[in-house]
C-alpha cells in the first residue's frame, strides 16, 4: 500500500466521522473510523507506517479538534496499534475471522486504555459505565472493519503460485 493511499483513507475517515454522528446518530456515535483503519491497516500490511503513524497523526488531530485533552486518543491508538502489530505475528492475516476477532479485541482495548487515561486525569465515570456502550461499538466497528478488510485483502493475499505454496 502506498503511503498516500493510507493518508487519504485517514483523511476521509477524519472528515466523515462527525458527519456520521450528525446524519446517523445511532450508528455514528458508536463507530470509530480512525480506530478501524488503524487496526485493519496494521493487521494487513507489513509496513506499519500507514497504520500506526497515520493513526498517531489523525488521533492527535482528532483530540485537538474534538477532544477535551490532547493525548488520550493518541495513546489509546498507539497501544492498540502496537498490540495488533504483535498479534498479527501469531495469526493468519488472510483469515476473515481472525480479522474480525482482532477488531473486537482492539475495540475493547482502545476503550479500556482511553478510559484508563481519563480515570488517571480524574474522570468520574466508572469502568462499568463506560463498558455499557461497548456492545454497539463492537458491532459497528466490526462491520466497518470487515468492509475495509474485504476491500483491501485482495491486495495483500498471497498468490497460489508464490514460492510459499510450493
Amino acid at each position: 500500500m502506498r503511503y498516500w493511499h493510507g493518508f487519504l483513507l485517514y483523511l476521509a475517515a477524519f472528515f466523515l466521522q462527525p458527519f456520521l454522528q450528525q446524519l446517523i446518530p445511532f450508528f455514528g456515535n458508536h463507530v470509530n473510523l480512525i480506530l478501524c483503519l488503524t487496526v485493519v491497516l496494521t493487521f494487513l500490511f507489513d509496513e506499519t507506517l500507514p497504520g500506526i503513524l497515520c493513526g498517531f497523526i489523525f488521533g492527535a488531530l482528532h483530540d485537538i479538534v474534538y477532544g477535551v485533552y490532547l493525548g488520550p486518543g493518541v495513546a489509546a491508538l498507539m497501544v492498540t496499534g502496537v498490540v495488533v502489530l504483535v498479534l498479527r505475528e501469531f495469526v493468519n492475516i488472510e483469515n476473515f475471522f481472525n480479522a474480525v476477532f482482532t477488531m473486537l479485541f482492539s475495540t475493547w482495548l482502545f476503550t479500556s486504555v482511553y478510559w484508563g487515561i481519563y480515570a488517571v486525569m480524574g474522570s468520574p465515570y466508572t469502568y462499568g459505565y463506560v463498558m455499557k456502550t461497548i456492545p454497539l461499538q463492537l458491532l459497528f466497528n466490526s462491520l466497518v472493519a470487515a468492509a475495509v478488510y474485504l476491500l483491501l485483502i485482495k491486495r495483500v493475499m498471497k498468490h497460489r503460485r508464490d514460492r510459499y505454496f510450493r
